[in-house]
């Protein structure tokens, strides 16, 4: 009976241990985050002559590419002059490389690159295309800045999960938190 009894809890222990050794955050708990806590919208110039850049939705695909995080964006892109006035929908992709901040509790973003740009109307794409770079680095810089996920630390199952995890991997469709052994 001891054996049996031991023989379970030395079970239980392997199968428990194995259960704790990682967390996932899906696609669509990124997404949520994302589009409640991010709120990127530029102006610039003046009343006569500017330009305004906002983020109305963002969305997120993890693991088609090995390590790769893809974040889609649908941009609203408005600019004033005189001559010809630009309003503009941009749907942007971009990939990174998701890395975890232990301090911070915080997952960010790196090697940001941009791999598609559309606009509607199709027909201002070449006017579109003049301010594309500018609309680009705004986001680039913002996205690399600003974390993509935060473990909520005054949540206790998250706080603990913020406590235990020293890195991330990418799998099709989330992000796992690997615990400290």
């Amino acid at each position: 009976m001891k054996k049996f009894t031991r023989s379970v809890c030395l079970g239980l222990t392997v199968l428990l241990s194995g259960c704790v050794t990682q967390y996932s955050i899906t696609e669509q708990e990124m997404e949520q985050y994302l589009n409640k806590e991010i709120h990127f919208e530029v102006k610039q110039g003046n009343q006569l002559v500017g330009a305004e850049v906002r983020i109305n939705d963002i969305s997120v695909k993890l693991g088609e590419k090995p390590d790769t995080m893809s974040v889609s964006a649908a941009t609203q892109v408005s600019i004033k002059n005189p001559i010809f006035p630009l309003n503009a929908k941009l749907a942007t992709t971009f990939e990174a490389q998701p890395w975890y901040d232990s301090t911070t509790h915080s997952v960010y973003l790196r090697k940001l690159e941009l791999v598609k740009v559309e606009s509607t109307p199709k027909d201002i794409e070449k006017a579109i295309n003049m301010v594309t770079p500018q609309v680009m680095g705004y986001l680039t810089n913002f996205l690399e800045s600003q974390p993509v996920y935060v473990l909520n630390t005054k949540d206790s199952n998250q706080a603990l999960m913020a406590k235990m995890t020293e890195s991330i991997q990418v799998a099709p469709g989330k992000l796992i938190l690997k615990f400290t052994k």
